[in-house]
Formats: C-alpha cells, sequence, structure tokens
C-alpha cells in the first residue's frame, strides 16, 4: 500500500510542470463569446437615519451606458460594459472583467417606494440616495349618496 501512495505522489509531482506550462499556452483568441453580458455589479446597500444608500461597482461603464428606474416597487440599475477596443488580433490568457450587458434589481420596501431617489456617477462609481422621509400622498376621494345604485 505505501508503495502505491508513493508513485501516486510521484506522478502528481511529474504533472505540476506540466500543467504550470499548459496554463500559459492555453488562450481565448476572441474575447466575443465571453463577453456576451449577463453580469451583475457588486453592490453595497447601507442605511442611515435619513436615508438608504445604494453603491454599485461600475468600473469601465460609462454614464451614459447606466439606466436608473423604478417599476413596481423595484430600482432596476441596468447597462453596458463596452469591451476594450483593440485593433490587433489578442490572444486571452484570463478573463475576469465582465462585460456586456448587467442588470441590478433591488427590492425597494413599500416606506421607501414613493421617495425622493437621487443618483450619482463618478470614478466607476453609481451612488443612489433615497430618502426616509415619508412622502405618503394625500389624495382626497369625494363621497356620492348614489355611488352604487343602478
Amino acid at each position: 500500500m505505501p508503495v502505491q501512495i508513493i508513485r501516486v505522489i510521484r506522478e502528481l509531482s511529474d504533472m505540476i510542470p506540466r500543467l504550470d506550462t499548459s496554463r500559459h499556452t492555453f488562450y481565448y483568441q476572441d474575447a466575443g463569446e465571453y463577453c456576451s453580458g449577463g453580469w451583475e455589479p457588486n453592490t453595497d446597500i447601507v442605511e442611515t437615519d435619513t436615508e438608504v444608500l445604494i453603491r454599485v461597482e461600475l468600473a469601465g461603464v460609462a454614464k451614459e451606458d447606466v439606466s436608473v428606474k423604478t417599476k413596481g416597487g423595484k430600482l432596476i440599475i441596468s447597462g453596458n460594459r463596452r469591451p476594450q477596443p483593440s485593433s490587433s488580433k489578442l490572444y486571452f490568457h484570463q478573463i475576469e472583467i465582465n462585460c456586456g450587458d448587467f442588470i441590478k434589481i433591488v427590492t425597494l420596501p413599500p416606506a421607501l417606494e414613493h421617495n425622493e431617489i437621487v443618483a450619482s456617477f463618478q470614478e466607476g462609481m453609481l451612488e443612489i440616495h433615497i430618502s426616509k422621509e415619508d412622502k405618503a400622498v394625500e389624495i382626497p376621494i369625494a363621497i356620492s349618496t348614489n355611488a352604487f345604485e343602478d
């Protein structure tokens, strides 16, 4: 039994240099298929006494490629990080930076749905401030004496 363990260890030791070499020769000729989108940006959500702050990490995304909207009690942050253009043929050894379309959906508590929302974008960081001040809207309702009669 110990002889078999030693043989396995020796075989694994012999494989390590080959694996290291293959890592350097493995590459992608075209990043297009690896840049198809569908990613979610890193997001922090913090709360103070007066507001909820949402920070979204969007390094390399242009301001005009970002959209922020609310719909049905959800804050929807979407956009596109474009791949870096190149005039020459590239061979990718490693791809970790997402590109293409992205979306992040944050469910808003009912108390914040209609409150003031302000967004700013600077140095690759999107900040969204949602006021916690109660913005309940009062809607007067007319009362009719014949409302249920045909």
